[in-house]
């Protein structure tokens, strides 16, 4: 059957999703369609390519982020931006893996979808980029020179974004695993842009690749929800595909070539100069373990990196730290058609690889002779059936859909697989039991000659090295250009600067699809709730369908915590099910925890009051959900863990601090704008230096203290952390927070009422906690090779009342002016500001090579708004880009969540409804008025940057202090 140019090929509905999945295939062009057809109105569109890097310049990830930047119909600098400042999406991003490129949407909203899956389809199939210089050099790499007497340096939003990535371990353990387990493969380079080979790039080069693999032969497309799947297929073909002959590509993944035996050899990688390199290496053991394609083999690899290295019942990871090797040892995977399994041990010396090899393998000896707990393959999974049936709990399943479907398609498989998981459960379960998990460690692991042992030996200033040597050769470079060459690079500059500065043309500007405000639905978020006051505590319930999956959430209350308890708090919520309890050892805890349940989460969080900013609400919180009856056996298992949990393990301890500590370590070099941005809100409010001591850079010292010093303080320690334990789990002030089907309440209610009586009821007098404030303006230096900047001041709640605009203006500064000036402009990968209901406005950089100009755009942020004109048209816009905050896509545990935040801070459905409303009025007066305050804040001066060591000391000027992150 032929249907708008498209054959049909398959047609099944799949109860496992409850979809009825097409698979289609151009006719002209042999493109291949998916349509997942169901009734979820979060509509998802996706295009992906099959494109194998040959080289570690990063062109598959430039190029991702280039086609985004203009096309045939849709003419302005950055479409893309203009569909995140104007449109409705639910989802809108690119992603660049190993061997493929996706770009997926979604909206709720059926002209909006259309629109941006317009808009998409233009991108990729007719880039402005094939002739527009500019926007390479913007996004991925150019000589930056403004004037002939600067120094010559290298600048681009990709460049820059790879070289804050290989500040991370976590990234360049990963990457050498890769390298070292495919070194004649595409799978051995960095898709993503090796920093120190982006420059190596040429234009040529890149518009050769996309020549070469953006064609709809190449392409994979996906369509999934509420639609009329005719009549998008009509809609592709004639405004795309027809317009295309079809085409051999060559985008064909070679299999690595067995090795004839394993491979041992060491490399480094850098650590910051100031940092001392003593026990910092890292040692990595791996294997190639199969295909991808093979659901069960897929499924068998996971469940073997869970089962022996990954949890703290591990017995690979158990052995390897009760030897002294590492102090955290974790599981790697690869992405990509082959799969890699593999361990790394993280803080430790490489004169310890050979004994960490004969560990290794001695231990799966063992297993293979004396077998694997059946129980913990259980555990691992239901562990994993959790997370497949609830598609990783991510709102826009669709997305998911997409990606987990590519793990076949992509390689010309059946590409419906994935969604039949009950099928390969059900093959994986059968094999409990049997000897398939022990021959499986056998054949793929101890008897496979395609195998890794890799140390990587930390070195003090590698990279600053590196960017010296690079320093070197562009002053030599350009000092052997001529007067004519020189002239000729300093146009290429001045010609980029006009680009990044030139506003779209009106014309421009109306070829982008604008939704108009009579096309929006004007809904906020509603959650069923009900609240069920007892004696000492109260039940809220949300009606909703869960599957018979009980979702919930008990909120204690820490307002009786003083100075000296917040971080033994914090600390108490990261050991728990990690260590032994009184019915379970930390050995076999995570089997325990996933055998009943899927899984006990435990945070600390605080919430501002929405009437009254100056007061807010400190909760300890714990999460957990179990499959119907199981419910009884999750609240059990609670209990043992908050009452039961046992700090007298002297080893367990010293092992569990060291790994909360690199677990800090990972995210401050990762994600530190949120951790700058907390830094700096720790200079100026109560709530916000309470933030940073719970998860900032006060926790982060807190811990390292505790790890250097761990023998003398072990025994304070230990009393501290029941002396707080005892408190927090108290029923008084308590909220049992149950999100579930309407059948499952009554019991779930009943056992949580029996979990409550076991709780202490001891009355515990409040705290009044107040902090001594002090503006530090801290430059935290760290061996990241970019910086994490922020800014931030919280408004006197007496001077300031929240407004529904301000949604709409944060949202419109974050897309055009700091977005330009910082990211197009500055090269950094990402920025932003917000303003909270609370009153509090922060503006941020990510991966950024500037500190100091980026402050100065944040000081100029007034003068932008007070100087700015905008049409009623594209203020109507802005407005609409902003209205996904008041009813965002949720699953129905999120929804749970979110209404048990708006309980505690006691906003409500009226005060959601009553923002829209104001939003949907946003005037230009608005916007003056923000200016004022915005000018006030930024003139009081509370900045804080995490990052580079040089780049901080020499934007010395911006700080009152500088300090190594690691004092």
């Amino acid at each position: 059957m032929t249907t708008n140019g498209f054959k049909l090929i398959s047609e099944e509905f799949i109860d496992d999703i409850s979809s009825n999945v097409k698979i289609f295939e151009h006719e002209k062009t042999k493109a291949r369609l998916m349509a997942v057809e169901n009734d979820d109105d979060n509509k998802v569109f996706g295009i992906g390519f099959r494109t194998p890097p040959h080289n570690s310049t990063g062109v598959a990830h430039i190029l991702e982020h280039c086609v985004l930047n203009g096309s045939r119909k849709f003419k302005t600098r950055e479409p893309f931006m203009d569909m995140l400042k104007t449109s409705l999406q639910t989802f809108l991003n690119a992603m660049t893996f190993s061997d493929k490129t996706i770009y997926p949407i979604a909206s709720r909203n059926d002209k909006d979808f259309h629109n941006l899956m317009d808009v998409y389809l233009d991108a990729v199939f007719f880039p402005a980029v094939r002739t527009k210089k500019e926007i390479f050099l913007q996004e991925g790499w150019h000589y930056e020179l403004k004037d002939k007497d600067d120094k010559l340096s290298y600048k681009g939003v990709v460049y820059n974004e790879m070289k804050g990535a290989y500040s991370s371990k976590d990234t360049i353990m990963y990457q050498e695993f890769a390298k070292g387990l495919f070194p004649d493969s595409i799978y051995g380079n960095e898709s993503g842009g090796y920093p120190y080979d982006i420059p190596s790039l040429s234009y040529e080069e890149f518009v050769g690749f996309y020549d070469k693999l953006y064609h709809p032969s190449n392409s994979f497309i996906f369509i999934y929800g509420d639609m009329n799947t005719d009549e998008q297929l009509k809609f592709i073909d004639e405004e795309y595909l027809s317009h295309f002959e079809e085409d051999e590509i060559d985008s064909k993944i070679e299999i690595q070539k067995d090795f004839d035996k394993e491979r041992d050899y060491n490399v480094s990688y850098s650590i910051s100069s100031d940092e001392d390199p003593k026990n910092k290496d890292m040692l990595i053991y791996g294997v190639r373990s199969g295909f991808k394609y093979d659901p069960v083999d897929a499924l068998t690899n996971s469940i073997i990196r869970d089962t022996l290295f990954e949890n703290d019942g591990s017995p690979l990871k158990l052995a390897l730290l009760e030897s002294g090797i590492g102090e955290d040892i974790d599981g790697l995977y690869t992405d990509g058609m082959e799969m890699g399994l593999g361990l790394v041990a993280i803080n430790t010396t490489k004169d310890k690889k050979d004994e960490f090899k004969n560990i290794i393998e001695d231990e799966l000896k063992k297993i293979v002779k004396g077998g694997i707990d059946s129980k913990k393959i259980e555990a691992a999974i239901n562990k994993m059936e959790y997370n497949i049936r609830e598609a990783e709990n991510f709102a826009t399943k669709g997305i998911i859909y997409f990606i987990n479907c590519l793990d076949t398609w992509l390689y010309d498989k059946d590409p419906t697989l994935s969604f039949k998981f009950e099928d390969v459960l059900s093959k994986i379960r059968e094999k409990i039991g049997t000897d398939y998990f022990e021959k499986y460690i056998e054949e793929k692991i101890l008897n496979n000659p395609n195998k890794v042992i890799i140390s990587l030996e930390a070195t003090p200033g590698m990279n600053m090295e590196k960017d010296k040597e690079v320093d070197k050769k562009l002053q030599e470079y350009k000092e052997s250009l001529s007067e004519k060459e020189l002239e000729e690079l300093l146009e290429q500059n001045r010609v980029l600067e006009k680009f990044q500065n030139s506003e779209d043309s009106e014309e421009e500007k109306n070829t982008i699809p604008k939704l108009k405000l009579e096309d929006i639905e004007r809904k906020v978020l509603e959650i069923p709730t009900e609240e069920l006051k007892k004696d000492n505590h109260v039940v809220l319930y949300h009606d909703l369908f869960t599957g018979k999956i009980n979702y919930i959430t008990l909120a204690f209350d820490l307002d009786w915590a003083d100075k000296e308890d917040i971080q033994y708090i914090a600390l108490l919520s990261d050991m728990l099910t990690k260590v032994s309890t009184k019915n379970h050892s930390y050995k076999d805890m995570e089997t325990e925890l996933f055998l009943k349940t899927g899984g006990i989460d435990t945070s600390l969080s605080t919430i501002v009051d929405y009437k009254d900013p100056k007061k807010y609400y400190k909760k300890f919180r714990v999460s957990s959900k179990a499959i119907g009856e199981k419910s009884k056996d999750m609240f059990e298992l609670i209990e043992d863990v908050l009452l039961g949990s046992k700090f007298d393990d002297r080893a367990r301890m010293k092992e569990l601090i060291s790994q909360i500590l690199i677990n800090l370590e990972n995210q401050i070099l990762s994600h530190g704008h949120s951790i700058a941005i907390l830094r700096t809100q720790s200079y100026q409010s109560q709530v916000g230096m309470f933030n940073d001591m719970i998860g900032g850079v006060s926790y982060y010292d807190f811990v390292r203290d505790l790890n250097k010093n761990f023998d003398d303080k072990f025994e304070e320690l230990k009393k501290k952390l029941v002396e707080v334990q005892e408190k927090t789990f108290n029923q008084n002030k308590l909220i049992l927070n149950v999100t579930t089907d309407r059948e499952e309440f009554e019991r779930v209610e009943k056992e949580g009422e029996e979990f409550i009586k076991n709780l202490s009821n001891k009355e515990l007098p409040s705290v009044n906690l107040v902090f001594d404030l002090e503006k530090k303006n801290e430059g935290i230096t760290s061996s990241s090779n970019v910086n994490y900047v922020a800014k931030s001041f919280t408004f006197d709640p007496d001077e300031f009342e929240f407004n529904g605009s301000m949604f709409v203006i944060s949202s419109m500064l974050s897309l055009t002016y700091i977005y330009n000036s910082i990211r197009a402009q500055g090269g950094a990968y990402g920025c932003g500001m917000g303003i909270s209901e609370s009153g509090t406005v922060h503006m941020y950089s990510f991966r950024d090579p500037n500190v100091k100009n980026t402050v100065d755009v944040y000081n100029s942020v007034a003068d932008y708004l007070r100087n700015l004109k905008l049409s009623k048209e594209e203020l109507s816009s802005f407005i609409i880009g902003s209205l996904n905050k008041f009813n965002p896509p949720l699953t129905n545990m999120q929804k749970g969540q979110v209404a048990l935040t708006m309980y505690l801070s006691g906003k409500t459905t009226e005060d959601l409804n009553r923002n829209l409303k104001e939003a949907l009025e946003t005037k230009m007066e608005d916007f003056e008025k923000v200016a004022d305050l915005i000018e006030r804040a930024m003139k009081e001066d509370y900045t804080a940057t995490i990052g580079n060591n040089e780049k901080i000391k020499e934007d010395g000027e911006v700080f009152k202090e500088i300090r190594p992150l690691n004092k």
